[in-house]
């Protein structure tokens, strides 16, 4: 019964502990303290004589051992204690945690900077990326706060399971996982399937899906600059290259792609379509683009298939785009554009909202610098006002302004100003015409 108080009693002063200046500034002029008499349950179960009895005890030698020190409400001593206070010096500190079992959180702190510095200096992060930058913020974040970011594993979570799993060795998982990712993205490795990836880092294909993911998708959806209208997790992941899946790329149109092998796969003969996978995308050679005098990139599936169909020429090259592609889509894209004969045009459509607009501006800056918007300027909104939605959000608004400034979206300003006055956005599906 002793025992079991004394846990208790530390765990609660060595939580309040790290909560407070004492900890954080290092202040000589901070407490630590307990109230009992403010803890209904603890008062409920002094009530019993012997769990009283237990419970003064307890507190009579953690004081003898000098880790506390505590006192009695006036005129109650031997009856109702008042406060308890944590002794902060050092060695007492130290004893509480051992006593315990806990790991000091300043210990703590420090295991995951140099963990984070080992990350840093692997090799695998791209100088100047997104993923170094983001480990650079949690190390100055580590330094300051002095406190385990949210994004990281601690020995304590919140669902009350304490020690299920060592968080240091998750945090360096963690961060393998992470280092991997930027590798494969940086080194255009292609697409890697998620349990591959887990079984190649640690021996098991669902530990990566069972106890990281989640933690990645956080990381990267913090890491994601354009928070007004974020992709989806899975597209977040894919942009480094990792897939649940081979992606399966689709496009209708005059295209040969030729494996280094010398095999031929005819898409040009598939005339409602043809498909693609990303594994095979591995093994061609080059492709060519046959009599092809323009380039449809669409970011909508519906939208896709519907043109595809029904409005297609037979001079045009129908690609789905799908949103955030991935390095392997990246590189099938750079395939074609490279194929394309000279003076070919290069046309995007998307949504005409945030989203529609950065992923034009991604595929003008990575690969299509000649590529034009298609169906996202202000006669199409005018053309089918009827379907638009209304942006409610003034957040969403502000955003809008933003791209005002920048260079990248000059080409929508006139778009921009009209969705801003009007407070309207479309999205591609509405602009599908009956049959």
């Amino acid at each position: 019964m002793t025992a079991g108080y004394e846990q208790r009693i530390l765990n609660v002063l060595l939580d309040k502990y790290e909560r407070s200046k004492a900890y954080t500034e290092n202040s000589e002029n901070a407490r630590v303290l307990l109230k009992p008499l403010s803890s209904e349950r603890l008062m409920e179960e002094l009530e019993d004589p012997e769990q009283k009895a237990s419970f003064l005890e307890t507190l009579d030698q953690l004081s003898r051992d000098g880790l506390i020190r505590y006192s009695w409400v006036r005129h109650e001593t031997g009856n109702l204690i008042d406060s308890i206070h944590l002794a902060l010096d050092p060695g007492s500190l130290e004893e509480s945690y051992r006593r315990t079992g806990r790991t000091a959180k300043a210990d703590r702190v420090r295991e995951l900077m140099r963990d984070i510095d080992d990350a840093l200096t692997s090799g695998s992060l791209e100088h100047g990326g997104q993923m170094e930058s983001f480990l650079l913020g949690q190390k100055k974040r580590l330094q300051e706060k002095k406190d385990i970011p949210r994004f990281f594993f601690d020995t304590d979570e919140k669902n009350g399971e304490r020690n299920k799993e060592d968080a240091a060795v998750l945090n360096r998982n963690l961060l393998r996982v992470l280092c991997a990712m930027d590798e494969n993205r940086m080194r255009r490795s292609g697409d890697c399937m998620e349990r591959v990836l887990s079984a190649g880092l640690f021996g098991d294909s669902k530990y990566f899906e069972h106890r990281l993911k989640s933690r990645v998708f956080s990381i990267l959806r913090a890491m994601a600059p354009d928070r007004e209208d974020l992709p989806s997790d899975d597209e977040l992941l894919g942009e480094y290259g990792i897939v649940r899946w081979p992606e399966i790329f689709e496009l209708t149109g005059d295209l040969t792609a030729v494996r280094k092998d010398g095999g031929r796969i005819a898409c040009g003969s598939e005339p409602s379509g043809a498909y693609i996978n990303s594994l095979t995308v591995r093994e061609l050679d080059h492709v060519t683009c046959g009599d092809v005098r323009r380039i449809l990139f669409i970011e909508n599936k519906a939208n896709y298939v519907w043109y595809s169909l029904y409005q297609r020429k037979p001079e045009e090259l129908v690609l789905y785009h799908g949103g955030c592609y991935s390095p392997s889509k990246k590189i099938w894209f750079q395939m074609i554009l490279d194929a394309a004969p000279q003076g070919t045009e290069v046309l995007h459509w998307s949504d005409i909202d945030i989203g529609g607009f950065r992923i034009f501006a991604r595929l003008r800056r990575e690969l299509a610098p000649q590529a034009q918007p298609w169906r996202m300027d202000v006669e199409t909104l005018r053309q089918f006002d009827a379907g638009t939605m209304p942006i409610t959000d003034q957040r969403y608004l502000n955003a809008l302004k933003k791209l005002l400034d920048d260079p990248a979206y000059e080409i929508f300003d006139e778009v921009i100003r009209y969705m801003i006055r009007h407070r309207v956005r479309l999205e591609q599906e509405q602009c599908i015409l009956p049959q």
